[in-house]
C-alpha cells in the first residue's frame, strides 16, 4: 500500500474548528447546528454575530430566528493547549440547509431490518463519544423497517413495536447536538421489509394509480403525504430519504410540498433512480438525488460507481448534491460484522464519496471500528474538500484504461486530485498541472514540495488525493 492514512487525534492539541465556511438554515423552524471542534478536552467555545433568536449552548446553538440573509459568526474555542478561530456564515433562506454534502451515518447496512431504538440512539452517543462528530457528522438516518401500521393522532405510519417512542428518539439525538431522518416511499409496499413481515406501508394507499407503474403493487390514489410529515414534525425528524423507482418528479413534489409547510426543516432526499432528465427540478428542490444501484462491499460494486460519476456533471449546485449511496466500509450486519474490501478497497470508497461533493453516510456498526477504519472515516483534510463551500463537480482530466484523475475547484482558489488505479496492477505515472503549485498529500496530511507535475504510485484498487495551492 503506497496511501497511508495519517492517525486521528480528535482529543489531543490545541482547538480546530472544522465546520464549513457555510452553514445554512431555513428561518421561522427550529434551528439546531452543533459546532464541531477538535482538540483536547474540555474545550470552550464562543461565538459572536449570531442573528436575533439564536444561542449557543455549550457547543451547540439552537433557537428560532425570523431574520433572513447571510451573518458572518465568528467562532472561538479556547483549551489548555491553546485557541482556535474561524468565521463561518451563516446562510437563512427558505428551504435553506445543508448548503454542503450531509455528514452522518445510515442504519442500512449497519444493522438492516433488524434496526431498533436502542441502535439509533447508541450510534449517535458514539459519534460524540469516539469524536466522529467532530469532523461533521451531524446526522443519524434511519432507513426502512421502522413501519408498523397506520393509525396515531394523524393517521400516519406508526412505528414497530422496535421503536417504542419515536419523539423520545429524536429528542436523545437533538439533546446530542445531533440530527435524525427517516425513510419512506409513495410505493404502497416499500423496499425494506423484515423477514416476519409480510409488507409495510408507503406514503399512499388504496387502489394502485394508473399513471405509475406497477413496482412494489404500485403508487396509491389516497395521497398520504400531509399525514405522515404532520407525524414526522411531531416527532422532530430533520431528513427524509424518500425511495422509489423510477424516481420521478410528479411523486417527488407531491412529498416537497408538504415538507415545504412543515413547522420544521425537513431535508429532501429522493432515491433510488433519480431521472437525470429531471435534472432541473433535483437541483432545486433537493438536498441530494440517488441515481445508481444500491452500494455493496464488493470491487465490483464500486467500480460500477464510477460509471455514473458523468451523469450530473454540471447539474449540481451548493445545497443540491449527486448522492453516491451510503458507504459499505467497516462491520455491517449485511455481511455477519464484517467486510470484505481490502484496506486499498476501504480506502477507494471512502475516497470516491468524500472527495465527490457526494452526502458521506457512515453505516458500519460503530462500536467495531478498527484503528484503520476510525482514521479513514476521520481526515478532516479530506473532509474539508468534500464541505468546501464552492461545490466544484470534479471534471475528469486523465482517463488511461482503469487509471483516472480527477480535479475540483476550491473556494481559496487552490484545486484538489484524486488518483483512482482501478486496475489490476500497480500503476505509476505523473499529470502536468501547467504551472508550478504547492502540493499536499490529503490522506497523509503532508507537504511534498513545490512541482510543475503530480507524481503518484498505486498498489491494485488504491487511489491519493492532493490539494493543490497557487505558488505566491
Amino acid at each position: 500500500m503506497y496511501t497511508h492514512p495519517a492517525k486521528a487525534a480528535p482529543f489531543v492539541g490545541a482547538p480546530r474548528i472544522t465546520a464549513p465556511s457555510v452553514f445554512g438554515a431555513s428561518p421561522n423552524k427550529p434551528f439546531l447546528w452543533r459546532v464541531p471542534v477538535l482538540g483536547e478536552r474540555p474545550v470552550s467555545i464562543e461565538a459572536e454575530g449570531l442573528p436575533e433568536g439564536l444561542r449557543l449552548e455549550g457547543n451547540t446553538v439552537r433557537g428560532f430566528t425570523s431574520r433572513r440573509g447571510e451573518f458572518p459568526v465568528t467562532l472561538r474555542a479556547v483549551n489548555a493547549k491553546g485557541s482556535g478561530e474561524k468565521t463561518v456564515t451563516l446562510r437563512l433562506e427558505p428551504d435553506g440547509m445543508l448548503r454542503t454534502p450531509l455528514l452522518g451515518f445510515t442504519t442500512w447496512n449497519a444493522f438492516q431490518t433488524g434496526v431498533t431504538q436502542e441502535d439509533v440512539i447508541s450510534t449517535g452517543e458514539l459519534l460524540v463519544e469516539k469524536g466522529i462528530a467532530e469532523y461533521g457528522y451531524s446526522y443519524v438516518n434511519l432507513d426502512s423497517s421502522w413501519q408498523g401500521e397506520y393509525g396515531g393522532r394523524y393517521n400516519a405510519i406508526m412505528p414497530c413495536e422496535r421503536f417504542p417512542d419515536m419523539g423520545a428518539m429524536y429528542a436523545r439525538l437533538h439533546e446530542l447536538g445531533l440530527k435524525g431522518g427517516i425513510y419512506s416511499s409513495p410505493f404502497l409496499q416499500p423496499w425494506g421489509c423484515p423477514p416476519d413481515r409480510e409488507s409495510l406501508p408507503g406514503c399512499t394507499v388504496g387502489e394502485p394509480d394508473i399513471r405509475f407503474p406497477d413496482r412494489n403493487t404500485g403508487i396509491g390514489v389516497d395521497r398520504r403525504e400531509a399525514e405522515n410529515v404532520a407525524q414526522w414534525t411531531e416527532w422532530g425528524v430533520d431528513y427524509l430519504k424518500y425511495d422509489w423507482m423510477p424516481t420521478d418528479a410528479v411523486n417527488a413534489d407531491l412529498m416537497k410540498r408538504e415538507l415545504l409547510k412543515a413547522g420544521r426543516e425537513i431535508a429532501f432526499c429522493v432515491t433510488v433512480h433519480a431521472d437525470p432528465a429531471c435534472w432541473r427540478y433535483w437541483v432545486k428542490n433537493c438536498c441530494s438525488w440517488r441515481s445508481n444501484d444500491d452500494t455493496y462491499d464488493t470491487w465490483d460494486n464500486l467500480y460500477k460507481r464510477f460509471s455514473y460519476l458523468n451523469r450530473f456533471e454540471g447539474r449540481t449546485a451548493p445545497g443540491h448534491f449527486y448522492d453516491l449511496d451510503m458507504l459499505a466500509i467497516g462491520a455491517m450486519i449485511m455481511n455477519n460484522l464484517s467486510c470484505r474490501y481490502t484496506p486499498e478497497e476501504e480506502l477507494t470508497a471512502y475516497t470516491l464519496h468524500a472527495f465527490f461533493p457526494s452526502p458521506v453516510q457512515l453505516s458500519m456498526q460503530l462500536d467495531r471500528l478498527t484503528d484503520y477504519e476510525f482514521d479513514l472515516i476521520c481526515n478532516e483534510e479530506l473532509i474539508a474538500i468534500n464541505q468546501d463551500a464552492l461545490g466544484d463537480y470534479p471534471k475528469l482530466v486523465f482517463d488511461e484504461g482503469d487509471v483516472k484523475i480527477y480535479s475540483r475547484s476550491l473556494e481559496d482558489g487552490g484545486k484538489a486530485y484524486a488518483v483512482f488505479n482501478l486496475s489490476e496492477k500497480e500503476a505509476e505515472g505523473s499529470l502536468e498541472l501547467g504551472g508550478e503549485y504547492a502540493l499536499r498529500r490529503v490522506w497523509e496530511k503532508e507537504d511534498i514540495g513545490v512541482s510543475d507535475r503530480l507524481s503518484y504510485i498505486l498498489s491494485p484498487h488504491e487511489s491519493a488525493v492532493f490539494r493543490l495551492s497557487p505558488v505566491k
